[in-house]
């Protein structure tokens, strides 16, 4: 992982990919899936970092800030 001065830098360190990882959107339920990779991009203007994750409830891919992730279980462990 690269180091930057964007948006979730210090939230970057808590995850690698393979990692078990739950988040929840506004109004809705708690979802669980794997990290599968971690990456700057950019939102208004400013670099932010963001990870991409396959979902175990529905097998869907999402987009997500790594300040949205929760950590739940290590890939490498």
């Amino acid at each position: 992982m690269d180091t930057t001065n964007s948006f979730g830098e210090e939230a970057s360190g808590r995850f690698a990919v393979g990692d078990i990882v739950s988040w929840k959107k506004l109004g809705g339920e708690r979802n669980i899936g794997m990290l599968y990779e971690i990456y700057n991009a950019t939102l208004g203007g400013r670099q932010v970092k963001k990870g991409r994750v396959a979902s175990f409830k529905d097998a869907l891919h999402y987009e997500l800030l790594l300040l949205e992730l929760k950590l739940i279980n290590k890939g490498n462990e």
